[in-house]
């Protein structure tokens, strides 16, 4: 089951619950009748007219959701502080998001953000028919993504033939660039690991060698410094965490097309190997270091602290 938190003016409370969650949840077709469909959408929504407490209710529901649907009403134009709030912090927490407009509406300007490389406007979300919409939510466990260019998905099946290798091709490049992310990561590791025993060793030598007041305020400077890197080095290992899922995601759908589906194999055997014990995942064992090296820093600071407050 999927939760779709569904963004709406309050004027549109009723088209939502009368037509769209309707729709996602299997009860009518399209074009309204009922039906006795699959539901694989929790719908969440917010209440027309709800008290002044409606953020702290939305981000909650914002926060449960993975899908977010942002229905494009008359005056959606106008509805920055409160939809263009929500599209805000959905946004913000990486949830999927897309966008109804089945009235061709303007789009507002929430929904857009300045590209940081073509300095140009664009869209945070696609549109989406509420068909789409509900294939994606229906799919969603799987994933619904497009791996083929659009001139391939239309060629005639005896065309794509021709293309056989190439796709081989692309699946061994592919698959290369996952392995070179893996010693990315190594090489992350080894230099935050080198920095940070430096750091130690740095702060031990001062202790040692200077004796005035001044060695204080370096150790609580090393200390921060050595904090912030720290902070660093655990954004930068998530940020490859995810990358390495996503091209795990595409390369198990590249097999899909292909005579054997070897890491998706892989993952079963491994899921049987794990059922009696609890898999912890490479990233969150690479990050054990990093949160090691910031007790200790931070507990310097604490030591300092302790040790002026007394003396």
């Amino acid at each position: 089951m999927v939760n779709v938190y569904i963004v709406h003016s309050g004027k549109d409370y009723e088209y939502v619950k009368n037509k769209i969650e309707p729709y996602l949840t299997g009860k009518i077709d399209e074009n309204g009748h009922a039906i006795n469909g699959e539901n694989n959408a929790n719908i969440l929504i917010l209440k027309s007219g709800i008290p002044s407490r409606w953020k702290k209710q939305a981000l909650k529901q914002i926060k449960m959701a993975q899908i977010v649907i942002v229905l494009i009403g008359a005056d959606s134009f106008y509805k920055t502080e409160t939809m263009g709030w929500e599209v805000y912090k959905a946004f913000k927490l990486n949830k999927q998001i897309f966008v109804l407009n089945p009235q061709k509406y303007t789009i507002p300007d929430f929904l857009s953000q300045l590209d940081q490389f073509s300095q140009k406007k664009r869209l945070i979300a696609e549109q989406q028919t509420i068909k789409e919409v509900k294939e994606r939510i229906d799919n969603f466990a799987h994933g619904y993504y497009r791996i083929f260019s659009r001139f391939y998905e239309e060629m005639q099946e005896e065309e794509r033939t021709s293309y056989k290798s190439a796709l081989l091709d692309q699946y061994k490049m592919f698959q290369k660039s996952s392995e070179d992310l893996v010693s990315r990561r190594q090489s992350v590791n080894s230099f935050y690991i080198s920095v940070s025993s430096t750091m130690v060793a740095l702060m031990g030598l001062t202790m040692g060698v200077i004796q005035s007041q001044t060695k204080i305020y370096i150790m609580l400077f090393m200390c921060v410094v050595a904090i912030i890197l720290d902070i660093s080095w655990l954004n930068i290992l998530d940020s490859y965490g995810t990358l390495n899922s996503a091209k795990m995601k595409v390369i198990n759908l590249i097999e899909e097309q292909l005579p054997m589906v070897l890491y998706e194999a892989e993952w079963r055997v491994m899921s049987d190997k794990l059922n009696s014990k609890r898999y912890v995942s490479f990233t969150e064992s690479e990050k054990r270091i990093p949160k090691i090296f910031m007790i200790i820093h931070t507990s310097i600071i604490v030591i300092i602290l302790v040790h002026v407050l007394i003396w």
